[in-house]
């Protein structure tokens, strides 16, 4: 009986050929407009991330102290 081939089944000696990598360029409109909404709501968001935070690790505790 024949013993099959040993060698690989993709590619040659098992070498994939190199993929072409082309980088999309970021739109600068949308990346200004999300910088002006920073730069105007940012203290407020941070605000009320730290109050969300805040919240959740109390309500975290509160149900772990209940349980």
């Amino acid at each position: 009986m024949r013993e099959p081939s040993l060698l690989p089944v993709f590619g040659k000696l098992g070498l994939k050929a190199p993929v072409a990598l082309a980088a999309a360029p970021v739109s600068s409109a949308g990346v200004s407009h999300l910088r002006k909404l920073v730069a105007v709501h940012g203290g407020m968001v941070l605000k009320l991330s730290v109050v969300a935070w805040t919240v959740l690790i109390l309500g975290a505790v509160f149900f772990t102290m209940q349980g």
